[in-house]
């Protein structure tokens, strides 16, 4: 739903939440039973996995945490996944910006980081009509690039990012293939787990729901329950609600876990997922759960950015920069007497 422009437009991505946003709610306490798996997969990881002071700043508890929920509670599997992940890190490097692959990627600004919602979770924009390039692992390592942006933009006791996919104006050819979408919800599932609160689909056109269906058995069943397809003409604006805090939603995940690493690999779509033939909503809107100042004029809201390649860029580096320091020092604190 376009708006006319109501002022002049800035480029200066909103990296900073604004006074109406606030914290999500303190997590619930742990029981015992979790808090020995934490102590367990904590003293695994760092005794005989981490090989780097920043690896083990990286693997905090938090961190850990998202693994042990995204693994349902079981230690074994959530010893592997943080192996895999840090193996994972460790070669594609995804907190550095790699200027040669990722600048063409960044020209059209198809995905940026821009803005947070009412809980402070960072706004990761895509717009599927702004694509620019062919399938690729340039198009991958795009995509991670925004998502270690939107990480190191979420403040203490953040765990989550809200998506918004606006298809307005795309078509058939625009939209990623069911092979990168499948291989983009492995990396996301099984290396970024637990950090999806919210994610909107806007004008979602009638070809993009038999990609949906294809692509269905391999989201996992909860995370589903956290797409809304919205109607952007039908949207009014009610008293801001607070929606699923990130650190209640301790069951959202981008994609399913152990069995889904297993479909994907084979190709099979035999999980639980499969029996849910179109998509489900939580229904809560856009306007209620984004505040007016963070959401874009196009949207129903009063920011005005506008993406700048070169600006975007440079924020977005000085960002990762400061989170990898953020470790480094992390580590120093913790190693002091």
């Amino acid at each position: 739903m376009a708006v006319p422009d109501s002022s002049p437009a800035s480029h200066q991505p909103l990296f900073t939440p604004s006074p109406h946003c606030r914290l999500p709610a303190p997590p619930a306490p742990l029981s015992d039973s979790q808090i020995a798996s934490l102590d367990a997969l904590r003293s695994h990881i760092h005794d005989t996995v981490v090989t780097s002071p920043a690896e083990r700043a990286w693997t905090d508890d938090a961190c850990l945490l998202r693994y042990l929920r995204a693994r349902k509670w079981s230690l074994a599997d959530a010893k592997v996944a943080v192996r895999d992940t840090l193996r994972w890190r460790k070669s594609f490097n995804p907190m550095v910006a790699d200027r040669d692959v990722l600048w063409t990627e960044t020209a059209s600004g198809k995905i940026y980081v821009s803005g947070f919602d009412i809980e402070s979770r960072p706004l990761l924009y895509m717009k599927p009509r702004h694509e620019n390039t062919s399938a690729s692992p340039a198009q991958i390592r795009h995509l991670v690039f925004h998502l270690e942006v939107a990480i190191a933009l979420m403040p203490k006791g953040v765990d989550n990012l809200c998506i918004i996919i606006d298809f307005e104006g795309s078509s058939m050819t625009k939209n990623p293939g069911v092979g990168i979408a499948r291989e983009i919800l492995y990396i996301l599932g099984n290396h970024y787990p637990e950090h999806l609160g919210k994610a909107y689909m806007l004008n979602a056109p009638w070809f993009f729901f038999p990609f949906y269906k294809l692509i269905s058995p391999f989201i996992d069943p909860v995370t589903k329950g956290k797409l809304n397809f919205a109607d952007m003409k039908k949207q009014s604006r009610k008293t801001i609600v607070s929606t699923p805090s990130s650190t209640n939603a301790s069951e959202v995940d981008l994609s399913s876990s152990t069995a889904t690493s297993t479909h994907l690999k084979t190709g099979s779509s035999s999980s639980s997922a499969a029996s849910t033939s179109g998509p489900v909503s939580d229904n809560s809107g856009i306007l209620d759960t984004i505040p007016h100042d963070m959401l874009e004029e196009a949207y129903g809201g009063s920011s005005n950015y506008v993406y700048n390649r070169e600006i975007y860029w440079e924020a977005a580096e000085k960002a990762l920069a400061h989170a990898r320091s953020a470790l480094e020092q992390e580590h120093t604190s913790d190693s002091q007497p």
